[in-house]
């Protein structure tokens, strides 16, 4: 995908959001159980369509903590399609990755920390 899309700034970074997409919610209904799915997939047409650069996915991937197989196989089709391909990728980080995020080491798990406020 071209950077800038519409603008023809090249420089431009277009991004898409979609929250809440909820995938395998109606799982069991045979009339609604394609709708989020249908959903999903236009969203990415929609980026494929106005060259955005990036696609956020906020929220609620899932409908479910632990999503069925067939959830799972739909979505990685879909994502697979539309995110695995040859299309170049030109973003270039700029920043020092391991000044900015000390605590993030590649590989290793990452522990929250617990704060406690006075009185609590």
């Amino acid at each position: 995908m071209t950077g800038g899309g519409a603008t023809g700034d090249p420089d431009a970074l277009r991004i898409l959001v979609a929250t809440d997409n909820h995938l395998g919610v109606h799982e069991k209904d045979q009339v609604r159980k394609d709708d989020a799915f249908i959903t999903f997939r236009e969203i990415f047409e929609i980026a494929k369509r106005e060259k955005v650069d990036a696609v956020f996915l906020g929220g609620d991937l899932f409908d479910v903590n632990k999503p069925s197989r067939e959830t799972m196989v739909r979505t990685m089709e879909i994502l697979r399609e539309y995110c695995l391909n040859d299309d170049p990728v030109q973003l270039e980080v700029l920043s020092d990755q391991a000044v900015n995020f000390p605590r993030c080491v590649p590989g290793r798990r990452q522990v929250s920390r617990v704060t406690r406020f006075p009185g609590a």
